[in-house]
C-alpha cells in the first residue's frame, strides 16, 4: 500500500512577516530537498494535492465569530478587535491570505486523514500541518486553524479510535 505525500506549492504563497520564525519557503526547500532524495517518485509514493478545507469543516471546532475575523484579515489588514481573537504582532500576525492559507493548510490534513481511513494509503505525510495551538475562539502559537483536531474529528466521524502522539517541543495546548 502506498505512503501519500500531501503537498502543495500554494503554501509558499503565504507570509508571516520577515520578522516571524516561521518561514513557509521551508515547506518548499523540504519538498525540494525530498524531490532530489527521489522520494516523491517511489513507487510506493504517491502526492497529493489539497484543496481548501471548507468552511463548515471547520466551523465544526472554530466559532463562527473567530472565523469572521480570520476572513475579515484575509486582506492583510487586521480588522478592528482582532487582537481579542489571539491576532496582531508576533506569533500570530496578520498577513494577505491567512485565511487561505488555514483553509489549504486544513484541508491537507483532512485529505491525508481521509487516504488513510479510505485505505487509498497505508500512511500520509502532510508536512505543512499539525498546527496544533490553535482554540476555538483564537489563534496561538502561529495557528489560525487546528488541522489536527479537524484531522481527528474527521477520523472520529467515520467511528474510528485516534490516538494523538504530538512529538513537538511544545504542548499542543489547541489538541487537549
Amino acid at each position: 500500500m502506498k505512503t501519500a505525500l500531501v503537498h502543495s506549492d500554494a503554501w509558499q504563497r503565504f507570509d508571516y512577516g520577515p520578522e516571524h520564525p516561521l518561514r513557509m519557503e521551508r515547506l518548499g526547500l523540504t519538498w525540494r530537498l525530498m524531490e532530489a532524495y527521489g522520494l516523491t517518485t517511489l513507487p510506493q509514493a504517491t502526492v497529493q494535492a489539497p484543496e481548501p478545507a471548507p468552511e463548515r469543516v471547520i466551523a465544526s471546532y472554530h466559532a463562527p465569530e473567530y472565523l469572521d475575523v480570520l476572513k475579515a484579515a484575509n486582506g492583510g489588514v487586521a480588522p478592528r478587535g482582532a487582537e481579542r481573537y489571539g491576532l496582531g504582532p508576533g506569533d500570530n500576525p496578520v498577513f494577505p491570505g491567512l485565511w487561505d492559507a488555514a483553509r489549504v493548510v486544513a484541508g491537507g490534513s483532512l485529505l491525508a486523514a481521509e487516504l488513510v481511513a479510505s485505505g487509498h494509503a497505508a500512511r500520509a505525510f502532510h508536512f505543512a500541518g499539525g498546527l496544533h495551538h490553535a482554540f476555538p475562539t483564537r489563534a496561538s502559537g502561529f495557528c489560525y486553524v487546528n488541522d489536527a483536531v479537524l484531522a481527528i474529528r474527521h477520523l472520529q466521524a467515520q467511528g474510528l479510535r485516534v490516538a494523538y502522539v504530538d512529538i513537538d517541543a511544545h504542548h499542543g495546548d489547541g489538541v487537549q
